[in-house]
């Protein structure tokens, strides 16, 4: 059962913040939005305290180390009594607009979008990768358009610190993760070969998903996730054509982000921008 906070303490707490809208709530943490006086909108994200607080540091680590335009700011952050106990609490910039997986739900989107959308989460991961940070998340849910049609990447909460010790046991059989959109590598914890590569595969499966309109991991539904492992380790998505001048090159960078081998990837994340911008130039978008 997930637990509640009570929103009448957050009042008077955070007593510079007014006006909370719930956003969200999962099994870690309560993510609210909420007004402030000079910041205006933000996100406040109270974390629950069963969390490691650990790994509640490390996520506030990584972005304020990526520092990247395309990842929301953190204003703020402390640790405050609640009625479940201490949670780490973080407020950070809000971006107004809509998650791509609210968007996917009306189908596939346009080419020129998908190009721009690869294209900046590269910057941001970029910019994690310089900081040897693994997003180890990305995909639909965890990125936002914002009201003037730019992507932003959220949520580094499973973040790898490829400098820190890990968090995850290593005798785990499964790596943290979203089945459908992590790579092989990942799934199966195999923690020395998770690298920036890791979040090209991830970044491939969601722009695959954004010009097909569907994730053929996770279509149709598997049984169970041992089927949907098997999928991920087995299947290769078939390729994917735009209609643009340089539909061979996206097809081959898709085919090449997606493969099951990471030595088979670009081999950085600089390499797979470098390829996507000769792309973007082609339509007129760098």
């Amino acid at each position: 059962m997930t637990p509640s906070i009570d929103i009448t303490w957050l009042q008077s707490i955070f007593t510079d913040l007014s006006d909370f809208r719930p956003l969200g709530q999962g099994g870690q943490k309560l993510v609210l939005a909420a007004r402030h006086p000079t910041d205006g909108d933000v996100v406040l994200k109270i974390v629950y305290p069963k969390t490691n607080p650990e790994s509640a540091r490390r996520e506030i680590l990584a972005v304020q180390q990526i520092q990247s335009p395309r990842v929301p700011r953190i204003l703020e952050h402390g640790v405050a009594d609640t009625n479940l106990g201490p949670c780490v609490w973080v407020r950070e910039e809000l971006v107004s607009g809509s998650t791509l997986r609210s968007i996917l739900a009306s189908g596939p989107i346009p080419a020129q979008r998908i190009l721009l959308l690869g294209l900046q989460m590269m910057e941001a991961l970029e910019r994690a990768e310089h900081a040897q940070i693994v997003h180890r998340d990305v995909k639909p849910d965890n990125i936002m358009q914002d009201l003037a049609g730019d992507f932003w990447l959220l949520d580094f909460g499973i973040a790898r610190h490829l400098e820190l010790s890990s968090l995850t046991a290593t005798a785990l059989p499964y790596g943290k993760m979203t089945l459908g959109y992590a790579p092989p590598e990942q799934c199966r914890n195999l923690k020395r070969e998770i690298d920036s590569r890791a979040d090209l595969f991830a970044l491939g499966v969601t722009m695959y998903e954004c010009a097909t309109g569907k994730n053929d991991f996770l279509t149709p539904a598997p049984r169970d996730h041992l089927e949907l492992l098997k999928r991920v380790e087995q299947l290769t998505l078939p390729p994917v054509m735009l209609p643009i001048a340089a539909k061979e090159s996206f097809r081959d960078l898709i085919a090449t982000m997606t493969q099951k081998n990471r030595i088979h990837r670009p081999r950085n994340i600089v390499e797979a921008k470098i390829w996507i911008q000769e792309i973007c130039r082609s339509e007129g978008l760098a």
